[in-house]
């Protein structure tokens, strides 16, 4: 019985970027996402609210 999908290639390469960005889970987009609010936190680069 064949598939209507081809099969996934096993060769060395890498995969795209966009196949590799997709991957990533919703918990590594987080660490991602406040590791470069820290970042910019760390160089004062946020801005100011004036309250």
């Amino acid at each position: 019985m064949t598939s209507p999908h081809p099969a996934p290639e096993t060769s060395g390469a890498r995969p795209s970027l966009p196949d590799a960005l997709g991957r990533l889970g919703a918990d590594w987009w987080s660490v991602i996402v406040s590791g470069v609010v820290v970042a910019l936190a760390v160089f004062n680069a946020l801005p100011k609210i004036p309250w």
